[in-house]
Parts: structure tokens; sequence; C-alpha cells
């Protein structure tokens, strides 16, 4: 077992707060982190459009030759 590694209990004990080896809790904190990569690819994404866009932009700009 690594740092990492949270056993999830099977079943929720409705305890107030939420213990970390909840399946809720857990799964709240898996669906976040799913979400947090998908919003980085689609910057990553954004960010890449946007300086192709530009040097296009460039080119059209400045013609070769």
């Amino acid at each position: 077992m690594g740092k990492d590694y949270i056993k999830v209990k099977k079943k929720c004990c409705r305890s107030t707060p939420a213990c970390k080896s909840c399946p809720i809790v857990v799964l709240r904190k898996a669906l976040k982190e799913a979400k947090a990569a998908e919003v980085k690819e689609a910057e990553k994404k954004a960010r890449k459009a946007a300086k192709k866009a530009a040097k296009k932009e460039r080119e059209r700009a400045e013609p070769a030759g």
C-alpha cells in the first residue's frame, strides 16, 4: 500500500463529518480530479488554437518573400 492508497469502505456509516474512507467522499474526490484534468486539457487545446491563429495572422500580414 502506497501513501495515496485509501481503503474504501463498502457502505457509508453516515458519520458527521464524513470519514475519508467513505465511498461518497472517495467518489467525490475522483470526480473532482477527473474534472480538473478535463479543464486542463481544454485550456491546453485553447492555448494551442490561439497560438495557431496568431501565427496564421502574422503570415497573412507579412507575405513570404
